[in-house]
């Protein structure tokens, strides 16, 4: 029963040193990707990067949502989403200049919080 338990134990610490390396592996590799990304280029190139990436994606998205939202009302909520583009296009300009100046866009972010 004693052998039993401490193979068990081996086996459970074998396994937790496997997920640790492969999670380490995992981090080294997006430290890589994103030092290949910034590697000899100016910062005014990687803050124009930040910017238009952060902008264009939320841009698309808002678009994409507002078209889903307005084909499945018929177009009752055009009147609702034009008075709303205004504000959602300066909250997206404000978050991609926000984007610069973190020198992290908006967009890995979110990915770094997606818990999939």
């Amino acid at each position: 029963m004693k052998k039993k338990n401490e193979i068990e134990q081996e086996l459970d610490q074998k396994e937790f040193e496997n997920e640790l390396a492969r999670d380490l592996g995992h981090q080294y590799d997006k430290i890589g990707v994103k030092e290949k990304l910034t590697e000899g280029k100016s910062p005014i190139v990687i803050g124009a990067m930040n910017f238009f990436v952060t902008l264009i994606f939320f841009e698309a998205f808002y678009w994409v949502i507002k078209i889903n939202i307005n084909f499945f009302t018929l177009g009752f909520t055009l009147n609702f989403f034009s008075m709303l583009d205004p504000i959602m296009h300066l909250a997206f300009l404000i978050v991609s200049i926000h984007s610069v100046f973190a020198k992290k866009s908006a967009v890995d972010v979110i990915i770094d919080k997606w818990p999939f």
